[in-house]
């Protein structure tokens, strides 16, 4: 990671202790007859989100690198409420299975850590998302555990069953996300654009010297099709085309914005990384909701921001901690995408567009830890705090039998199908088996 988080990694070295201090299954443990089995969890949900119950265990199917492994067990993982409302729903009589295993969860709570990215959310933004937090916190169960994890730098909880800390953490926590303001109103798909048509600076060159064959009459100059953003930019910012000073300054801009963009990005990446590798497998089965304002990456190639394959390695970190990670992209930004383009004239900046870059890293991460992206565009995260209850309230587990081939100590590629339609399944696409014992 490019930034420097030493303040961080030392506040997450105390905590990690914490946080895996609970003893509770892992994604491995010894069936019966001591055949040891992968610990696989699936919430299947109907449009609703709600709990869809009554799957038959021949309806499920495993793979790990694209090969069948064998199913052993399915067991329903439920709390008394989601169990009888899931009932009514469906009018099944129950669950499938009937073995219990692992018998430490039967009557323990679920696990949820808000982790709540402050350098993307700005000082009204924070007060709203936390109160909905709060709202998420009292519907939770009395057994349910949540903790707070501000990123970069906050207030900071393990989970923990008392509600009085968390509500103080949360009123603690403070948005710190600073406008990203120039000289020309550029916005983040102008930042892109402008960094990918650049790239190299050999276009750069040629519309320095088409502007110069301008003579000064300040009649734009022909350019080719793959500068159209940056053409725009200068006709509009520059009083006139033939100011190759202007031109210079835009193309800079655009490039420390971008790089500006990239560090804050690369920041919260890193404090959910950190936090993943805080929670460990030890911990048992948990939920990390990611508060965020929106991570905005580029959508075209060569263009800043670029991250690489972050989210893939985000989401075999959150196999190794037995995580689920859901995001919610609280996106406040389109009052701020209309005031800007009043600045400019109103050019033609697409709203969907800037919507999608800035949520397309959270939806990345969050799919490959099976979890999701859910939006929240009118409030503040309220009903995406109930759809994540809701989800979250019941869960098949299945016992899969890997091979010795599986038992590596490396990341494999995990998917679970369920032959039933009309449902999603929510699963996590990686898996880490310790080695085999000798």
């Amino acid at each position: 990671m490019k930034c420097n988080i030493g303040r961080l990694a030392l506040a997450l070295t105390l905590l990690a202790p914490v946080l895996a201090a609970s003893p509770a299954p892992t994604q491995q443990a010894a069936f019966r007859g001591g055949v040891e089995l992968i610990a696989v969890d699936v919430q299947v949900i109907d449009g609703q989100g709600h709990p869809v119950l009554g799957i038959k265990p021949a309806s499920f199917e495993v793979t790990i690198d694209g090969r069948r492994r064998r199913i052993v067990s399915v067991d329903l993982m439920a709390d008394s409420v989601a169990t009888a409302a899931a009932r009514d729903r469906s009018g099944a009589s129950g669950p499938v299975a009937t073995n219990v295993w692992p018998e430490a969860i039967q009557g323990d709570g679920r696990t949820f850590i808000l982790a709540i990215d402050v350098s993307s959310l700005d000082a009204a933004g924070m007060l709203a998302v936390a109160r909905a937090a709060r709202e998420f916190v009292s519907a939770l169960e009395p057994a349910d555990r949540l903790g707070i994890f501000t990123i970069p730098f906050g207030p900071r909880v393990p989970p923990t069953t008392n509600r009085l800390i968390v509500r103080q953490a949360l009123d603690g926590v403070s948005g710190q996300r600073a406008a990203v303001t120039g000289q020309f109103n550029l916005s983040t798909s102008e930042i892109i654009d402008i960094t990918a048509e650049t790239a190299g600076q050999g276009v750069l060159s040629r519309m320095s010297s088409q502007v110069a064959g301008a003579g000064g009459r300040g009649v734009p100059a022909p350019v080719a099709n793959d500068t159209d953003t940056l053409q725009r930019v200068q006709l509009r910012e520059c009083r006139r085309v033939a100011d190759l000073g202007c031109l210079e300054a835009i193309v800079s801009e655009a490039a420390a914005l971008g790089q500006y963009l990239e560090e804050r990005v690369i920041q919260s990446l890193t404090g959910i990384t950190s936090l993943l590798d805080a929670l460990g497998p030890g911990s048992g089965r948990k939920t990390v909701v990611v508060l965020s304002g929106g991570m905005a990456v580029s959508d075209r190639p060569g263009g800043r921001v670029d991250i690489g394959d972050e989210a893939k390695e985000l989401g075999e970190r959150a196999a190794h901690a037995n995580a689920v990670v859901y995001a919610i992209h609280v996106d406040r930004d389109l009052s701020e995408i209309y005031s800007a383009q009043s600045r400019r004239g109103r050019d033609a900046v697409s709203p969907a567009r800037e919507r999608a870059m800035a949520s397309k890293l959270l939806s990345q991460f969050a799919d490959a830890s099976g979890g999701a992206l859910l939006t929240s565009s009118v409030g503040s995260g309220e009903v995406a705090f109930e759809r994540i209850l809701r989800e979250t309230s019941a869960y098949y587990l299945l016992g899969v039998e890997p091979t010795e081939a599986d038992r590596d100590g490396k990341v494999h590629r995990l998917r679970v199908k369920v032959g039933t339609r009309d449902v999603t399944v929510r699963s996590r696409q990686w898996v880490v088996l310790r080695r085999a014992r000798p």
